[in-house]
């Protein structure tokens, strides 16, 4: 999409109602999971110019955040509501289990570096700039009760922030 920064992307509707798909590593070898909690922006940049940015949060025990942690490019893809059932699968499975992108019925394909589907309304293709587990001990203490993620062994896991900055954006506006 030429001039994706000069789009309107209504970011809380894109990200509160619309579940996302971020995907990360090459279409050799690759893993998806749905996300929600993701956020549009603009951070630092070079030249005295901002980045338009995407910001995701994913917790350490989806196997994607092994690809995410180890890739320099990702992808986070929307969807139509026809394909919510979609999402669901490849949010409540995982790829270290088989080829879930199949068994959701999704269609892989390279998106620069990275990959996305063929079935997405829309795809930002991203840079990651940063990676970094949440602090429990910086988290305001109302937060810190609601979001109590568990490890799965008994102790607290924070999600790892991955901020990126967007350098294309395919699909419907």
């Amino acid at each position: 999409m030429e001039n994706f920064r000069e789009q309107e992307y209504r970011a809380f509707e894109l990200f509160d109602r619309q579940w996302a798909i971020v995907t990360a590593g090459a279409m050799e070898h690759y893993n998806s999971c749905t996300v929600s909690w993701d956020s549009l922006g603009n951070i630092w940049g070079r030249g005295g110019k901002s980045l338009p940015i995407v910001t995701v949060y994913v917790h350490p025990a989806r196997y994607t955040s092994e690809f995410l942690k180890g890739s320099e490019y990702f992808t986070i893809s929307f969807y139509p509501e026809s394909r919510r059932k979609a999402l669901g699968y490849i949010g409540s499975h995982s790829g270290r289990e088989g080829d879930k992108a199949a068994a959701a019925g999704l269609t892989p394909i390279a998106m620069g570096q990275s990959v996305t589907y063929r079935e997405a309304e829309r795809t930002f293709l991203c840079k990651k700039l940063y990676q970094h587990a949440f602090s429990k001990d910086d988290l305001a203490p109302e937060v810190r009760e609601y979001y109590a993620f568990p490890d799965f062994k008994g102790g607290w896991q924070p999600h790892i922030v991955f901020v990126s900055e967007v350098l294309d954006v395919r699909g419907a506006q």
